[in-house]
């Protein structure tokens, strides 16, 4: 797989959002993991390639962003959809990043669950993307564990 270019895109672009399809065509959505520096591109295992779309399609709800037919963002919820909601895979193709793309996925999920608390896994300088959405920092007493996934438990990141 290549890694696409990440030559900003023109704001006069015209993106549509879907928050019906959960079954995102997975060539696109692996590209957009590669693009975001999620998958170094290398061959999927059949099992990775019967499981990668999963997640998604099990998701209370996913949000996609659309150039055209060219899926350039996503992101996907977990939710009760009463009490409690969890973010995750926010990503938006590099070239689309800046234009408010991401902050719409977050916005169209906030908006569907309003009165759901919302918690958020992230690192680097992404805590700030969220806290401008809204998202404040855990209490000091709050503690959050966890499990790592099979397919991730032998990553050194």
């Amino acid at each position: 797989m290549r890694k696409l270019s990440a030559q900003k895109v023109s704001v006069r672009m015209n993106i549509s959002y879907n928050d019906v399809m959960k079954d995102l065509p997975f060539g696109q959505l692996y590209e957009l993991f590669i693009a975001v520096g999620w998958s170094d591109g290398g061959e999927l295992s059949d099992n990775m390639k019967a499981g990668f779309i999963k997640p998604w399609i099990h998701s209370t709800l996913v949000v996609s962003a659309w150039d055209g037919d060219r899926l350039v963002g996503a992101v996907r919820v977990l939710s009760d959809t009463i009490f409690r909601s969890v973010i995750y895979d926010l990503l938006v193709a590099p070239e689309y990043q800046g234009n408010g793309i991401g902050s719409e996925l977050v916005r169209r999920c906030l908006e569907r669950f309003p009165g759901s608390g919302w918690l958020v896994c992230t690192e680097g300088e992404t805590p700030y993307f969220y806290k401008k959405l809204g998202f404040t920092g855990m209490k000091e007493t709050d503690t959050v564990l966890g499990i790592p996934c099979k397919y991730f438990a032998n990553s050194t990141e």
